[in-house]
Protein backbone atom coordinates (compact mmCIF):
# COMPACT_ATOMS: atom_id res chain seq x y z
CA UNK A 1 0.00 0.00 0.00
CA UNK A 2 1.59 3.66 -1.08
CA UNK A 3 2.27 5.69 2.21
CA UNK A 4 1.55 9.56 2.54
CA UNK A 5 2.26 11.83 5.06
CA UNK A 6 0.13 14.74 5.85
CA UNK A 7 1.87 17.49 7.75
CA UNK A 8 -0.62 20.01 9.42
CA UNK A 9 0.40 22.44 12.50
CA UNK A 10 -2.88 25.34 12.66
CA UNK A 11 -6.53 25.29 13.90
CA UNK A 12 -7.05 26.07 9.99
CA UNK A 13 -5.10 23.31 8.46
CA UNK A 14 -6.59 20.92 10.90
CA UNK A 15 -10.52 22.43 9.86
CA UNK A 16 -10.08 22.18 6.23
CA UNK A 17 -8.11 18.47 6.61
CA UNK A 18 -10.47 16.90 9.01
CA UNK A 19 -12.97 15.60 5.54
CA UNK A 20 -10.40 14.54 3.82
CA UNK A 21 -7.92 12.68 6.65
CA UNK A 22 -10.53 9.68 7.30
CA UNK A 23 -10.79 9.13 3.20
CA UNK A 24 -6.93 9.17 3.01
CA UNK A 25 -6.85 6.29 6.10
CA UNK A 26 -9.22 4.46 4.39
CA UNK A 27 -7.37 4.08 0.96
CA UNK A 28 -3.67 4.60 1.76
CA UNK A 29 -0.98 4.17 4.98
CA UNK A 30 -1.19 7.28 6.21
CA UNK A 31 0.87 9.43 8.40
CA UNK A 32 0.17 12.56 10.27
CA UNK A 33 2.63 14.68 11.41
CA UNK A 34 1.74 18.18 13.86
CA UNK A 35 3.99 20.79 13.32
CA UNK A 36 2.98 22.72 16.93
CA UNK A 37 2.93 25.68 15.16
CA UNK A 38 -0.49 26.35 17.06
CA UNK A 39 0.87 25.10 20.40
CA UNK A 40 -2.02 25.58 22.63
CA UNK A 41 -4.78 23.40 23.70
CA UNK A 42 -7.62 25.63 22.46
CA UNK A 43 -5.98 26.69 19.30
CA UNK A 44 -5.34 22.92 17.73
CA UNK A 45 -5.84 19.84 19.97
CA UNK A 46 -9.40 20.23 21.13
CA UNK A 47 -10.36 20.36 17.53
CA UNK A 48 -8.51 16.74 16.97
CA UNK A 49 -11.13 15.92 20.02
CA UNK A 50 -14.09 17.67 18.12
CA UNK A 51 -13.67 16.45 14.49
CA UNK A 52 -13.00 12.93 15.56
CA UNK A 53 -9.78 12.47 14.27
CA UNK A 54 -6.81 10.81 15.25
CA UNK A 55 -4.11 12.20 17.20
CA UNK A 56 -0.77 12.46 15.18
CA UNK A 57 2.01 10.20 14.70
CA UNK A 58 3.89 12.55 15.13
CA UNK A 59 3.97 15.61 17.22
CA UNK A 60 7.07 18.49 16.59
CA UNK A 61 6.25 20.86 19.14
CA UNK A 62 7.84 24.06 17.33
CA UNK A 63 5.68 26.21 19.01
CA UNK A 64 6.12 30.33 18.12
CA UNK A 65 8.91 32.21 16.55
CA UNK A 66 10.55 34.68 14.09
CA UNK A 67 9.25 33.34 10.85
CA UNK A 68 12.77 31.91 9.51
CA UNK A 69 13.43 30.79 12.94
CA UNK A 70 10.39 28.90 13.14
CA UNK A 71 10.26 27.53 9.73
CA UNK A 72 14.20 26.61 10.54
CA UNK A 73 12.84 24.35 13.29
CA UNK A 74 10.38 22.74 11.44
CA UNK A 75 12.53 21.49 8.69
CA UNK A 76 15.34 20.43 11.37
CA UNK A 77 12.76 18.26 13.07
CA UNK A 78 10.88 17.09 9.93
CA UNK A 79 13.26 15.67 8.14
CA UNK A 80 14.13 12.75 10.64
CA UNK A 81 10.50 11.55 9.78
CA UNK A 82 10.33 11.91 6.09
CA UNK A 83 14.03 9.73 6.03
CA UNK A 84 12.39 7.04 8.63
CA UNK A 85 8.95 6.96 6.91
CA UNK A 86 10.21 7.13 3.45
CA UNK A 87 6.33 8.33 2.26
CA UNK A 88 5.44 8.29 -1.80
CA UNK A 89 3.65 11.32 -1.23
CA UNK A 90 3.69 14.48 1.58
CA UNK A 91 -0.04 16.54 1.52
CA UNK A 92 0.08 19.73 2.47
CA UNK A 93 -2.77 22.79 2.72
CA UNK A 94 -2.98 26.24 2.35
CA UNK A 95 -0.14 28.91 3.13
CA UNK A 96 1.31 28.65 6.95
CA UNK A 97 5.12 28.32 7.49
CA UNK A 98 4.10 24.62 8.59
CA UNK A 99 2.99 24.16 4.68
CA UNK A 100 6.21 25.95 3.27
CA UNK A 101 8.65 23.53 5.63
CA UNK A 102 6.68 20.71 4.79
CA UNK A 103 6.77 20.72 1.03
CA UNK A 104 10.54 22.40 0.85
CA UNK A 105 11.56 19.63 3.18
CA UNK A 106 9.71 16.91 0.55
CA UNK A 107 10.99 18.11 -2.22
CA UNK A 108 14.59 18.36 -0.84
CA UNK A 109 14.41 14.47 -0.43
CA UNK A 110 12.83 14.23 -3.42
CA UNK A 111 9.29 12.99 -2.44
CA UNK A 112 6.19 14.05 -4.51
CA UNK A 113 4.21 17.02 -2.94
CA UNK A 114 0.49 18.04 -3.10
CA UNK A 115 -0.75 21.03 -2.21
CA UNK A 116 -4.24 21.21 -0.98
CA UNK A 117 -5.79 25.18 -1.81
CA UNK A 118 -3.03 25.66 -4.48
CA UNK A 119 -3.61 28.88 -6.67
CA UNK A 120 -4.70 31.29 -3.79
CA UNK A 121 -3.62 34.94 -4.48
CA UNK A 122 -3.55 38.22 -2.59
CA UNK A 123 -1.17 40.03 -4.78
CA UNK A 124 0.39 41.19 -1.66
CA UNK A 125 3.94 40.43 -1.67
CA UNK A 126 4.73 41.74 2.27
CA UNK A 127 2.32 39.17 3.44
CA UNK A 128 4.21 35.95 4.71
CA UNK A 129 0.97 33.76 3.85
CA UNK A 130 1.59 34.78 0.14
CA UNK A 131 5.07 34.21 -0.22
CA UNK A 132 4.48 30.83 1.34
CA UNK A 133 1.47 29.89 -1.17
CA UNK A 134 3.38 31.63 -3.99
CA UNK A 135 6.86 29.03 -3.13
CA UNK A 136 4.53 25.87 -2.41
CA UNK A 137 2.76 25.94 -5.19
CA UNK A 138 6.47 26.12 -7.59
CA UNK A 139 7.58 23.28 -5.95
CA UNK A 140 4.56 21.03 -5.76
CA UNK A 141 4.15 18.08 -8.36
CA UNK A 142 0.49 18.14 -7.57
CA UNK A 143 -1.45 21.77 -7.69
CA UNK A 144 -5.50 21.08 -6.10
CA UNK A 145 -7.06 24.44 -6.33
CA UNK A 146 -10.06 25.89 -5.29
CA UNK A 147 -11.74 27.30 -8.00
CA UNK A 148 -11.11 28.69 -11.40
CA UNK A 149 -9.81 31.75 -10.05
CA UNK A 150 -7.11 30.31 -8.56
CA UNK A 151 -6.36 27.74 -11.18
CA UNK A 152 -6.29 30.68 -14.25
CA UNK A 153 -3.63 31.88 -11.07
CA UNK A 154 -1.74 28.91 -11.62
CA UNK A 155 -1.86 29.20 -15.36
CA UNK A 156 -0.51 32.37 -15.22
CA UNK A 157 2.38 31.74 -13.56
CA UNK A 158 3.30 29.11 -16.00
CA UNK A 159 3.05 26.13 -13.90
CA UNK A 160 1.93 23.03 -16.68
CA UNK A 161 -1.92 22.25 -16.70
CA UNK A 162 -1.04 18.83 -16.19
CA UNK A 163 -0.25 19.26 -12.88
CA UNK A 164 -3.07 21.14 -11.86
CA UNK A 165 -6.80 19.56 -10.74
CA UNK A 166 -9.51 21.69 -9.44
CA UNK A 167 -11.33 19.95 -6.53
CA UNK A 168 -12.89 22.82 -4.95
CA UNK A 169 -12.23 23.60 -1.22
CA UNK A 170 -12.81 21.24 1.75
CA UNK A 171 -13.75 24.11 3.84
CA UNK A 172 -17.18 23.93 2.66
CA UNK A 173 -16.95 20.30 3.16
CA UNK A 174 -16.10 20.28 6.89
CA UNK A 175 -18.87 23.25 7.79
CA UNK A 176 -21.31 20.77 6.03
CA UNK A 177 -19.91 17.88 7.65
CA UNK A 178 -20.14 19.25 10.89
CA UNK A 179 -23.00 22.02 11.16
CA UNK A 180 -25.70 19.36 12.65
CA UNK A 181 -23.44 18.73 15.71
CA UNK A 182 -22.38 22.79 16.27
CA UNK A 183 -26.31 23.48 15.95
CA UNK A 184 -26.39 21.69 19.32
CA UNK A 185 -24.03 24.19 20.96
CA UNK A 186 -24.59 26.08 23.91
CA UNK A 187 -22.12 28.94 23.41
CA UNK A 188 -24.73 31.76 22.87
CA UNK A 189 -26.17 30.67 26.36
CA UNK A 190 -22.94 30.51 28.50
CA UNK A 191 -22.11 34.04 26.53
CA UNK A 192 -25.48 35.48 27.14
CA UNK A 193 -26.38 35.94 23.86
CA UNK A 194 -29.54 36.29 21.75
CA UNK A 195 -28.71 35.34 17.76
CA UNK A 196 -28.86 38.71 15.63
CA UNK A 197 -27.92 40.72 18.32
CA UNK A 198 -23.93 40.94 18.06
CA UNK A 199 -21.19 41.21 15.20
CA UNK A 200 -18.87 38.21 15.59
CA UNK A 201 -14.84 39.41 14.99
CA UNK A 202 -11.61 37.55 14.70
CA UNK A 203 -8.21 39.24 14.06
CA UNK A 204 -5.13 37.53 13.54
CA UNK A 205 -3.28 38.45 10.17
CA UNK A 206 0.63 39.81 10.84
CA UNK A 207 -0.46 42.86 8.80
CA UNK A 208 -3.02 43.49 10.98
CA UNK A 209 -1.21 42.98 14.61
CA UNK A 210 1.66 45.29 13.93
CA UNK A 211 2.40 48.80 15.77
CA UNK A 212 1.65 50.44 12.70
CA UNK A 213 -2.06 48.91 12.26
CA UNK A 214 -3.39 47.52 15.38
CA UNK A 215 -3.74 50.89 17.60
CA UNK A 216 -6.08 51.92 14.92
CA UNK A 217 -8.00 48.84 14.66
CA UNK A 218 -8.84 48.41 18.42
CA UNK A 219 -10.13 52.33 18.39
CA UNK A 220 -12.44 51.70 15.43
CA UNK A 221 -13.97 48.04 17.49
CA UNK A 222 -14.49 50.51 19.95
CA UNK A 223 -16.13 52.92 18.87
CA UNK A 224 -18.23 50.61 16.77
CA UNK A 225 -18.60 48.52 19.91
CA UNK A 226 -21.20 51.69 21.04
CA UNK A 227 -23.48 50.71 18.55
CA UNK A 228 -23.49 47.00 18.25
CA UNK A 229 -22.27 43.96 20.73
CA UNK A 230 -19.22 42.68 19.31
CA UNK A 231 -18.09 39.19 20.84
CA UNK A 232 -14.66 38.89 20.15
CA UNK A 233 -12.84 35.35 20.72
CA UNK A 234 -9.29 36.55 21.06
CA UNK A 235 -6.19 34.57 19.47
CA UNK A 236 -3.03 33.98 21.01
CA UNK A 237 -0.80 36.74 18.45
CA UNK A 238 -3.30 38.91 18.90
CA UNK A 239 -3.76 39.07 22.64
CA UNK A 240 0.21 38.69 22.92
CA UNK A 241 0.71 41.51 20.37
CA UNK A 242 -1.95 43.90 22.82
CA UNK A 243 0.06 43.24 25.97
CA UNK A 244 3.21 43.87 23.90
CA UNK A 245 2.36 47.03 22.79
CA UNK A 246 0.72 47.63 26.13
CA UNK A 247 -2.50 48.24 24.34
CA UNK A 248 -5.99 48.00 25.99
CA UNK A 249 -8.80 45.76 25.02
CA UNK A 250 -12.02 47.94 24.49
CA UNK A 251 -14.04 47.14 27.54
CA UNK A 252 -17.33 47.87 25.30
CA UNK A 253 -16.21 44.81 23.76
CA UNK A 254 -16.65 40.96 25.00
CA UNK A 255 -13.45 39.39 24.80
CA UNK A 256 -13.20 35.85 25.28
CA UNK A 257 -11.13 33.09 24.84
CA UNK A 258 -10.50 31.18 21.77
CA UNK A 259 -13.27 28.89 20.77
CA UNK A 260 -13.59 25.17 19.34
CA UNK A 261 -14.22 24.95 16.03
CA UNK A 262 -18.12 23.90 17.13
CA UNK A 263 -18.52 26.54 19.33
CA UNK A 264 -16.99 29.10 16.49
CA UNK A 265 -19.46 27.80 13.46
CA UNK A 266 -22.78 28.56 16.01
CA UNK A 267 -21.49 31.68 17.37
CA UNK A 268 -20.44 32.93 13.21
CA UNK A 269 -23.74 31.30 12.65
CA UNK A 270 -25.97 33.29 14.50
CA UNK A 271 -24.30 36.66 13.91
CA UNK A 272 -25.31 39.61 12.25
CA UNK A 273 -22.45 39.48 10.43
CA UNK A 274 -18.79 38.62 10.96
CA UNK A 275 -15.44 41.30 11.33
CA UNK A 276 -12.71 38.99 10.13
CA UNK A 277 -9.70 38.78 8.60
CA UNK A 278 -9.23 35.38 8.47
CA UNK A 279 -9.62 33.35 4.83
CA UNK A 280 -11.01 30.19 6.09
CA UNK A 281 -13.40 31.85 8.45
CA UNK A 282 -14.48 33.39 4.77
CA UNK A 283 -15.37 30.51 3.49
CA UNK A 284 -17.22 29.01 6.48
CA UNK A 285 -19.39 32.34 7.21
CA UNK A 286 -20.51 31.57 3.05
CA UNK A 287 -21.70 28.06 3.95
CA UNK A 288 -23.46 29.66 6.92
CA UNK A 289 -24.95 32.43 5.20
CA UNK A 290 -23.50 35.39 6.94
CA UNK A 291 -22.56 38.59 5.56
CA UNK A 292 -18.65 39.08 6.14
CA UNK A 293 -17.04 42.47 5.78
CA UNK A 294 -13.19 41.26 5.56
CA UNK A 295 -10.94 43.82 7.64
CA UNK A 296 -8.31 43.56 4.59
CA UNK A 297 -7.60 45.64 1.53
CA UNK A 298 -7.03 42.36 -0.19
CA UNK A 299 -8.38 38.61 -0.07
CA UNK A 300 -7.31 35.28 -1.56
CA UNK A 301 -11.18 34.36 -1.56
CA UNK A 302 -12.35 37.03 -4.11
CA UNK A 303 -14.54 34.95 -5.57
CA UNK A 304 -16.89 35.48 -2.39
CA UNK A 305 -16.76 39.53 -3.08
CA UNK A 306 -17.25 38.92 -6.53
CA UNK A 307 -20.57 36.58 -5.67
CA UNK A 308 -21.66 39.80 -3.19
CA UNK A 309 -22.10 37.99 0.21
CA UNK A 310 -18.83 39.69 1.67
CA UNK A 311 -16.73 43.18 1.16
CA UNK A 312 -13.77 44.25 1.87
CA UNK A 313 -13.57 47.07 4.43
CA UNK A 314 -10.20 47.58 5.06
CA UNK A 315 -7.80 47.89 8.17
CA UNK A 316 -7.32 51.17 9.38
CA UNK A 317 -9.78 53.11 12.31
CA UNK A 318 -11.56 55.21 9.75
CA UNK A 319 -11.92 52.83 6.60
CA UNK A 320 -13.36 50.20 9.40
CA UNK A 321 -15.86 52.62 10.91
CA UNK A 322 -16.96 53.63 7.41
CA UNK A 323 -17.03 50.68 6.27
CA UNK A 324 -19.05 48.99 9.13
CA UNK A 325 -21.63 51.37 9.54
CA UNK A 326 -22.32 51.45 6.21
CA UNK A 327 -23.07 47.32 5.79
CA UNK A 328 -24.38 46.64 9.10
CA UNK A 329 -27.16 49.47 8.25
CA UNK A 330 -30.28 47.12 7.99
CA UNK A 331 -31.16 47.22 3.75
CA UNK A 332 -26.74 46.86 3.08
CA UNK A 333 -27.19 43.90 5.28
CA UNK A 334 -30.30 42.54 3.57
CA UNK A 335 -27.88 42.67 0.81
CA UNK A 336 -25.23 40.95 1.50
CA UNK A 337 -26.98 38.15 3.18
CA UNK A 338 -28.92 37.62 0.02
CA UNK A 339 -26.51 36.99 -2.37
CA UNK A 340 -25.85 33.67 -2.78
CA UNK A 341 -22.48 32.03 -3.85
CA UNK A 342 -20.79 29.50 -5.79
CA UNK A 343 -20.96 26.99 -2.80
CA UNK A 344 -19.31 23.57 -4.38
CA UNK A 345 -19.36 20.41 -1.91
CA UNK A 346 -17.53 17.34 -2.22
CA UNK A 347 -13.92 18.92 -2.75
CA UNK A 348 -12.50 15.75 0.13
CA UNK A 349 -13.36 13.37 -2.72
CA UNK A 350 -12.45 15.18 -5.51
CA UNK A 351 -8.98 15.93 -3.95
CA UNK A 352 -9.19 12.05 -3.15
CA UNK A 353 -9.23 11.28 -6.57
CA UNK A 354 -6.74 13.58 -7.82
CA UNK A 355 -4.34 12.31 -5.53
CA UNK A 356 -5.25 8.42 -6.11
CA UNK A 357 -4.51 9.68 -10.31
CA UNK A 358 -0.77 10.49 -9.30
CA UNK A 359 0.09 8.01 -6.14
CA UNK A 360 -1.71 4.69 -6.94
CA UNK A 361 -3.13 3.17 -3.40
CA UNK A 362 -1.56 -0.18 -5.50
Amino acid sequence: MAKIVTVLGTRPEIIKLSPLLPLLYERYEHILVHTGQHYSHEMDGAFFAELGLRQADYALGVGSGAHGEQTGRMLARLEPVLLAERPDAVLVQGDTNTTLAGALCAAKLNIFVIHLEAGGRSFNRFAPEELNRIIVDHIANLLLAPDQVAYDNLIGEGLPPERIRMVGSSAIDAVQRNQTLAAGSAVLDRLGLQPGNYVALTLHRAENTTRDTLPGILRAIQRLAQEVRIVFPVHPRTAHAIEAMDLRMPPEVLAIDPLGYLDMIKLVACARALLTDSGGLQEEAAVLGTPVLVLRNETEWRYLVDAGCQTLIGNTCEAIIDGARHWLEPEALAKLRSSRPPIRPGASLRALDAISEYVPPR
